[in-house]
């Protein structure tokens, strides 16, 4: 029988393989568990056969595009499941079917997931494939639904930036390298468990082969234990490479004391890595993943192809990884004027990633809050001291002010991003400091006042620049 496809959910993503799907003329359906979606869309999309979940006629032949946004597990079971039990249809997401339709013709397919850090690894690592000429597009999480990337492509490099909720859909995807940053707690929500979340995480690697490249953090505990599970799996096939910006490690890569250290294959070459654009060791790591993934792209074409490594490449790849200025929204200087230096970290959407900005400024006047995570802020209590003032947003304002008046911090609750920024630029008139750091890093989601975190560190941007002009 024909492959027929449902696009379950109707999200960004969704939408993106529905109009793919419809303009290529597959036999197509598509759902959504709210009606009033369905119905809003039935008149965008007069060519296409909406119906309710319950009246598709799904079979073994019935390919599903689900939402990685819609829960599949916790609070319970989406009927998905049971669906897919008693037909047999097969439930997937849009990068998997991407990955069928374009997995041929010599492309590449690198994979990217973690709790934090993996926006910047994945923007990083395109933007040195790029400036070394290979032929490569980015997509995923990362802002673009992938059935917007080019397709039918020749010697083509796809990266993608993958969620937890996006791998545990996959099942026939092999990534050529596939990339493990650090594990935090996040999403439990979602996953039901710590443990649950780092099975979720570990799927990156299904159906890795000989010759591919499974790129981990060692640092980290949780991801150590994943590295040590498949070094000890004798079914597991792809090359293990480690990173540690803590220590030098035997056959894989290390970033200490801005010395790029490479031992892969008992190579032992040595680089200066500093940055002046990327500071604090959470893009240390950064820097020695995106040289990693650079490294065994073309490691790989060697190890397939019987080819050399093309001459200096190292240092090549180093020379690119200089020249970039980062990432939108992580960790952003927006403006600097006088003493006065205007950070966007909008992308802290938990404590662990609000430490990396706390670590690397003193003298902050300090934007928290929004809709809290599991643990709360507590873990940032040891980088209180750097806080000159903290000014409280959004649902977890009551919560984060208990916290912050146990530990002496000065605070204020403002409500709204916009209040926050007002008082803040009242208050810093008052202090007589070297320097003063404006960070917004919520350490909360954002959905509680605002459609995304781009869309709060957009408004942060410009209360900033309306200012300086």
């Amino acid at each position: 029988m024909t492959k027929n496809y449902v696009v379950y959910g109707l999200g960004i993503s969704g939408i993106s393989i529905l109009n793919y799907l419809s303009k290529n003329n597959f036999q197509l359906v598509a759902t959504d568990d709210n009606q009033k979606i369905i119905d809003s869309f039935k008149s965008k999309y007069p060519n296409i056969n909406f119906l309710n979940p319950k009246e598709i006629n799904y079979n073994q032949d019935s390919i599903i595009s689900f939402a990685p946004g819609i829960p599949l597990y916790f609070p319970k079971n989406h009927q998905i499941l049971e669906i897919c039990k008693k037909t047999h249809a097969k439930l997937s997401c849009d990068i998997e079917i991407f990955y069928d339709f374009n997995k041929d013709n010599n492309n590449s397919f690198i994979g990217i997931t973690g709790t934090n850090g993996k926006s910047t690894t994945t923007a990083l690592t395109s933007f040195v494939f790029k400036a070394l000429n290979i032929n490569t597009a980015m997509g995923g999480t990362i802002g673009v639904p992938c059935f917007d990337l080019p397709q039918n492509q020749k010697d083509f490099s796809y990266i993608f930036e993958t969620s937890s909720f996006q791998l545990d859909l996959i099942n026939n995807l092999n990534f050529d390298i596939a990339v493990l940053l650090n594990i935090t707690p996040d999403h439990i929500d979602r996953h039901g468990s710590m443990q649950g979340y780092i099975e979720a995480k570990k799927r990156i690697f299904l159906n890795q082969k000989q010759h591919d490249f499974a790129i981990i953090d060692y640092d980290n505990e949780n991801s150590r234990s994943v590295y040590d599970e498949l070094n000890n799996d004798n079914n597991f096939k792809a090359n293990l490479i480690p990173i540690s910006t803590k220590k030098i490690l035997d056959n894989g890569i290390s970033i200490v004391n801005g010395i790029l250290t490479n031992n892969i294959e008992n190579k032992s070459s040595q680089l200066d890595l500093t940055s002046k654009f990327l500071k604090g060791d959470h893009n240390s790591q950064n820097m020695a993943f995106a040289f990693a993934i650079c490294y065994c792209y073309f490691l790989q074409k060697k190890l397939k192809h019987n080819t050399d490594l093309p001459v200096e490449i190292e240092k090549e790849i180093v020379d690119k990884i200089k020249n970039f200025q980062g990432l939108k929204h992580r960790m952003q200087i927006v403006k600097e004027i006088g003493n006065k230096r205007f950070i966007n970290d909008s992308k802290a959407t938990n404590a662990e990633s609000t430490i990396n900005a706390l670590k690397a400024y003193d003298n902050i006047f300090w934007i928290l809050g929004g809709r809290a995570k599991e643990g709360g802020i507590t873990t940032l209590i040891p980088y209180f001291k750097k806080i000159v003032k903290a000014y409280l947003i959004g649902e977890a304002s009551d919560n984060f002010a208990e916290i912050l008046k146990l530990n002496n911090v000065n605070y204020e609750k403002c409500f709204s991003l916009e209040n926050a920024f007002k008082k803040i630029i009242e208050d810093i008139k008052t202090f007589e400091l070297s320097e003063k750091n404006i960070l917004l890093s919520p350490a909360c989601a954002s959905l509680d006042q605002w459609k995304s975190f781009e869309e709060r560190g957009d408004y942060f941007c410009k209360l900033v620049n309306d200012l300086s002009n």
